[in-house]
């Protein structure tokens, strides 16, 4: 199963959330390599932008991909949701 990313960007605009992605961090949150919704280093992003590596490495013994996905997309409809309460 594949992640169903809508590319909306918004997991890439709260980074600093991230201990990992901190030297992406502009000091606003927004990753540096976002340009528009999309990456600017998608081929070569760090393995924590992976979901389906992080699976693999660290969530497949605690989880099923149908549930770590599931996770994954609650956690990304909660951005998403954040950005609409805003506007």
């Amino acid at each position: 199963m594949k992640f169903p990313c809508t590319k909306c960007g918004e997991c890439c605009r709260h980074i600093n959330f991230i201990p990992q992605l901190s030297s992406f961090d502009q000091g606003n949150g927004v990753c540096k390599h976002l340009q528009g919704n999309l990456c600017d280093i998608y081929e070569n992003r760090p393995e924590i932008c992976r979901v389906d590596v992080i699976y693999k490495k660290y969530f497949s013994n605690q989880y099923s991909e149908e549930e770590y996905i599931e996770m994954n997309l609650k956690g990304c409809k909660k951005l998403m949701d954040s950005v609409k309460s805003r506007s």
